[in-house]
């Protein structure tokens, strides 16, 4: 099967659609995982055990976070994501691979699937139709047009290909429900919600830009907010640039989140010194099976082992996000440095 074939058609979605004159890619979406649901059981199943997964909150730092206990997810919580094991296997993303009754909606070169191993509500993964590496380079774009034309209630996520994407060798995002994410949590609390239909409103976010590092949680967090897409994917270029120049990567280890409100984005930059902490490969009882990707630093911690999800505290988790992130004073230093960089006037002709 090609892409073409997984394309799914205006007829098998029309008895899903609640609302025929609604046109957004949301609405789409929630046909979509709709259909899937009923014509596909591994989807079904998915659906159905994430409405059995536990949680509970503990503190890092001045903020919380959110462990979920998710069996389901070990596949891709402990894939083996080293040069051989890629090689060695069937890229699970491409079309030929795909079951039988996997189906998703056109999105320019990429296809919206849903994703049978959900770690948050309406989740889905947003696959480039050719087999191309991982990589953010060129792609910051297509991020933010996601998170605008699915809209506010979803945010869309960029795992690194050497920290958190189980399929390193094929481009791809994510998406999930707003609803559950931490780290946004009283981050912009006292600021008014700006209007669809207000001008003044537009031109204000248009005309906004900020650029800064988020403290008390834990870990290093780069922020970035503005209402023009191409002014917030110039700096997130930016700092992308300057973190590669502290490391041997063509990409530094980075997750990225990315939200959207009305007529403003918000971008969560994590930088990383490494993939998986020592407690991933260690024994006894300090072993604790948790790989962080974008989900785990935007404060949701999958644990897919249920003795780990038990002994799993706050501190622990503190540790593993110290162990993991590039060190704060470091990130600090660079984002001044970013920004206390001239101008450059654009020309007078």
């Amino acid at each position: 099967m090609n892409w073409d074939d997984r394309i799914i058609s205006e007829r098998e979605l029309h008895a899903y659609r609640e609302d025929e004159s609604d046109a957004s890619l949301e609405a789409y979406a929630a046909a979509l995982m709709d259909q899937q649901y009923d014509a596909w059981p591994r989807f079904r199943e998915g659906r159905d055990a994430f409405e059995q997964i536990e949680t509970k909150r503990v503190p890092v730092e001045e903020s919380e976070v959110v462990i979920q206990h998710n069996p389901r997810r070990i596949l891709s919580t402990a894939a083996s994501v080293d040069k051989p094991s890629i090689e060695n296997r069937r890229c699970f993303l491409c079309p030929e691979n795909l079951p039988p009754e996997e189906k998703g909606i056109a999105y320019g070169e990429c296809v919206i699937l849903c994703n049978p191993f959900p770690v948050l509500d309406r989740h889905l993964s947003i696959v480039h139709r050719e087999h191309i590496p991982q990589q953010i380079d060129g792609n910051v774009e297509v991020l933010l047009a996601l998170a605008r034309d699915l809209g506010s209630s979803y945010f869309v996520l960029y795992n690194g290909p050497e920290c958190g994407a189980s399929a390193p060798d094929h481009l791809h995002f994510q998406a999930c429900s707003r609803e559950l994410l931490p780290i946004e949590e009283n981050l912009f609390e006292d600021e008014p919600v700006m209007s669809e239909d207000c001008a003044y409103c537009e031109e204000t976010a248009r005309n906004t830009f900020e650029l800064f590092t988020l403290g008390g949680c834990g870990r290093s967090i780069v922020v970035f907010r503005g209402g023009d897409r191409d002014e917030v994917a110039h700096w997130v270029y930016e700092v992308i640039g300057e973190l590669a120049q502290q490391t041997d990567r063509q990409e530094p280890l980075i997750n990225i989140i990315c939200t959207y409100d009305p007529k403003l984005w918000t971008v969560y930059l994590f930088p990383r010194s490494k993939h998986r902490p020592a407690s991933f490969f260690a024994e006894g009882e300090a072993r604790l099976v948790v790989s962080p990707g974008a989900i785990d630093m935007a404060g949701v911690v999958v644990v897919p082992e249920r003795e780990h999800f038990d002994k799993i505290d706050g501190p622990r988790v503190a540790a593993i996000f110290s162990e993991v992130s590039m060190r704060g004073e470091l990130v600090n230093e660079l984002i001044d440095g970013i920004c206390s960089m001239p101008k450059v006037e654009e020309p007078e002709w």
